[in-house]
């Protein structure tokens, strides 16, 4: 294990925060995934560790990733869905960072709403639904969700057809004129080379700020589409698992007659149960996941060429997972850990982080402990907003480090629901309490009863225990903690300030 010099005091300390979008904790290399490539990532935990119990506190996107940049739970930020604004957005990161000194930047997407209220008269997102926006505090590096202007003007450049240039047409695989010949679209490649790709160009871009950066302590925030659909990669990478024995999704035949209103709502359709479109879905996903890995490969290149590698704290997390025919679901959101479980590896270059290289550590960790992390490294004091706590004492080996012994996600599903007797929006909520014994789901709406699963006894949460009387009083006991939690962590905003003067 090589020791690293150390590094002195004034020195800076910068940090590299990279998201995936859709990522599942268990698709790469490091962490056991019998089938997906990732050589750059799997080198990264072998410098670094790989949190195995690491949760999102909510999802789609646009929720999960407010919480990371504010390091606060759903009930306090607000955001409980995609487009839905965020307020006090000062209150994020990237304005922290340089409030402290660090030059803050971001690159790629962010899915930040803006709350109407400051917006002026005649903007559109007072009246529209708009989350293509950046939080304030950060310099944009590059505006690139699945693709941007200045992808197109590359791609133009490089003598593609102007009938590809545009956000449809680039993501819609090439399928040949005779059609898929039963085969998902996914099966086939995307229109450009693998070099010339929106990651690679995004990657590209990146790089280019980092050699152009100034000596002054940094924090760069990367967010990645992939691998988040529409599910698409160039060539080699469509292919790459087409004939891969596939590890099998978590589910049972008798899930498909579940008596839950909930999971009958969320399964209307049941997803991917055709073994064939199970099988090229996932060799779809995977060949993405590698793609990506080859641009962080590129991407860490670029630290260790400009000089950052040896003084640059790394971590590589995703906003949730995908199902890929979990419980015979896609997508995201609900409650199971397949999609709520989400990657974490996190690369300190410090001396103190010697010991733990390469391990794996099992300790339970929130997205919102993320932030605090950052802070930590950095060694700036830590804003009194954040309900996150850091984990760098884990990397660290630090013995006196606080372990969270439970954790807590959200969930609002009122787009599933609309057509539901009764409907309110309001109630459209979910909230879970998971441990390593138990995990608990509560439901907004009284006519959802709750949901317990013994997770020592049953990981892939299928038994449904909380209507057994013999786990009366372990529901209880989990709604009163749940309870608690609530109340401590809702929105206390000025009464926290207002206690402050007292």
């Amino acid at each position: 294990m090589d020791k690293r010099e150390v590094i002195p005091a004034d020195e800076p300390k910068n940090i590299l925060l990279i998201i995936a979008d859709q990522f599942r904790h268990d698709a790469f290399g490091a962490a056991g995934h019998p089938v997906v490539q990732t050589p750059n990532l799997d080198a990264l935990a072998g410098d670094g560790v790989v949190f195995t119990n690491c949760f999102a506190q909510s999802a789609p996107c646009g929720p999960s990733r407010m919480s990371i940049y504010t390091g606060r739970y759903m009930c306090s930020t607000r955001s409980v869905n995609n487009m839905t604004p965020l307020e006090r957005a000062d209150d994020n990161i990237g304005m922290y960072f340089r409030e402290r000194g660090h030059h803050a930047a971001i690159s790629g997407y962010n899915d930040y709403a803006v709350d109407p209220a400051i917006c002026a008269p005649d903007d559109p997102r007072r009246t529209r639904l708009d989350y293509d926006n950046f939080l304030p505090g950060f310099e944009v590096v590059l505006d690139h969700e699945h693709d941007s202007r200045e992808y197109f003007d590359y791609l133009r450049s490089k003598g593609y057809p102007e009938a590809y240039c545009n956000h449809y047409a680039i993501h819609e695989p090439n399928v040949p004129p005779e059609g898929t010949g039963g085969h998902l679209p996914c099966a086939f490649p995307a229109k450009y080379r693998a070099e010339d790709s929106e990651c690679r160009f995004h990657t590209s871009r990146v790089a280019e700020y980092l050699a152009a950066r100034p000596s002054a302590p940094w924090f760069l925030s990367v967010n990645y589409i992939k691998p988040h659909g529409p599910l698409i990669c160039a060539a080699p990478y469509h292919a790459m698992y087409a004939s891969a024995p596939m590890p099998p999704p978590t589910r049972r035949p008798d899930e498909l007659a579940d008596p839950h209103p909930y999971v009958r709502m969320a399964r209307r359709t049941p997803s991917l149960a055709d073994e064939r479109e199970l099988h090229e879905y996932q060799a779809a996903y995977f060949g993405m996941i590698t793609e990506l890995d080859a641009c962080l490969g590129q991407l860490f290149d670029s630290l260790k060429k400009n000089g950052y590698w040896d003084n640059t704290l790394i971590v590589f997390t995703s906003d949730h997972g995908d199902y890929l025919g979990d419980h015979y679901l896609l997508d995201k959101g609900h409650f199971y850990d397949g999609t709520m479980r989400v990657p974490c590896i996190v690369r300190d270059p410090s001396p103190e982080a010697d010991s733990t290289r390469g391990t794996r550590i099992g300790a339970f960790v929130e997205s919102i402990d993320i932030a605090p992390t950052l802070f930590d490294y950095a060694g700036l004091p830590m804003p009194d907003r954040f309900q996150g706590h850091s984990f760098l004492g884990h990397v660290r080996h630090a013995p006196d480090t606080p372990a969270r012994t439970e954790i807590h996600y959200e969930f609002d599903f009122r787009v599933l629901a609309r057509d539901l007797p009764g409907f309110d929006p309001d109630e459209c909520l979910i909230w879970v309490l998971r441990d390593g014994a138990f995990k608990y789901v509560q439901f907004g709406r009284a006519d959802f009863p709750p949901i317990l699963f013994d997770l020592r006894h049953d990981p892939g949460e299928f038994d449904n225990l909380a209507g057994d009387p013999r786990h009366a009083a372990t529901v209880a006991a989990y709604a009163q903690r749940m309870l608690r939690w609530r109340m401590k962590n809702e929105d206390q905003r000025m009464e926290r300030w207002a206690y402050s003067y007292r």
